[in-house]
């Protein structure tokens, strides 16, 4: 007995693969997260958390910048028996200042970023784009469920507006969360650090070292010198008091030649330590800006690329129809 035939189905439909079942489910839960407020609570925090990071420590950059240049403009007087040079660090710390500027240039574009980010939030994430990527969601999978073949425009206007309406939620949310997970810890540490420089150099004394401690001590006992000359007793001779002038004249001009002696060969030892404590503060500095904006780096520029990426590459599944079997001779 012959069985009744099916009939045809008709040109372009398909069957239903685990493939397109799996596409078919994260475009439900991609459309009922669209409409869920938390989902764009949560990146609404997290963008605003972003950019109090990136406005704080821009802030952080120009108080730091303020504190190098004030620095570069201070002139070191060193006068042991008021005879000495003047040093000034500008050409030392022109380096950081450099650094510095850079620093908060890449802060102030971080900022940016996150406001970009935030305008982008809220416009993609109005009523009206929902609505129209609701409807056009269901007439997919209305199409796909009929066994119908999708017109290519529609597909393709669906990828747009998926991708448009989920970009910078899963952007934020992503890179929020790797941030928390792999590199708050370290921002921390390196932003307090840098608010404590910015103390530390507001407070820093360079002028303190103006005079050697040689000098100071050979001038301590100097002072009581030339009391000693009204003390000279009336019965002493002119001659004697012409003698103890004419010693007191010469030590005084050998401290002065060995005090220009030392300064033009090593400008003191309490200087020198006080401008090595700089050069260490300042390139301890360095190290923390450098790994401040490679966390910047890191969440406004590297994770958001490769979540986008991934968030693409996901929604352009939904253009790639099912291969139709070659057809047999």
């Amino acid at each position: 007995m012959n069985q009744p035939l099916s009939p045809p189905r008709p040109p372009g439909a398909f069957r239903w693969t685990p493939r397109q079942i799996a596409l078919a489910s994260l475009l439900v839960l991609a459309v009922v997260l669209c409409w869920l407020p938390a989902f764009q609570a949560i990146a609404d925090r997290y963008v605003d958390d972003g950019l109090q990071r990136s406005l704080l420590s821009f802030a952080t950059a120009r108080a730091l910048h303020s504190v190098v240049s004030v620095l570069q403009g201070t002139e070191l007087a060193v006068q042991p028996m008021g005879v000495g040079l003047t040093l000034t660090l500008g050409q030392v710390l022109a380096p950081i200042s450099d650094l510095v500027a850079q620093f908060a240039d890449w802060m102030l574009w971080a900022s940016i970023a996150f406001g970009l980010q935030k305008l982008l939030l809220s416009m993609g994430g109005s009523y009206g784009v929902t609505g129209v990527l609701t409807l056009i969601a269901l007439a997919w999978l209305l199409l796909r469920w009929r066994q119908q073949a999708v017109p290519t425009w529609l597909s393709r206007l669906l990828v747009v507006l998926l991708f448009t309406r989920l970009v910078m939620p899963v952007t934020i949310i992503g890179s929020e969360a790797l941030f928390q997970h792999f590199i708050a810890q370290t921002y921390q540490e390196n932003q307090i650090a840098t608010e404590g420089a910015v103390g530390q150099l507001q407070q820093f004394d360079v002028r303190a070292p103006a005079k050697t401690p040689g000098a100071a001590a050979s001038a301590g006992e100097a002072t009581p010198t030339p009391p000693a000359n009204p003390a000279v007793a009336p019965s002493s001779s002119l001659w004697e008091r012409f003698k103890q002038w004419g010693q007191q004249a010469q030590q005084s001009a050998s401290q002065a030649a060995s005090g220009v002696q030392d300064l033009v060969r090593n400008p003191g030892d309490a200087l020198r330590d006080k401008l090595s404590e700089l050069q260490q503060q300042l390139d301890q500095q360095v190290e923390r800006l450098v790994t401040l904006m490679v966390v910047f780096a890191l969440q406004t520029l590297v994770i958001p690329l490769v979540l986008v990426w991934a968030l693409l590459q996901l929604c352009k599944g939904l253009l790639a129809g099912p291969r139709q079997p070659a057809a047999k001779s």
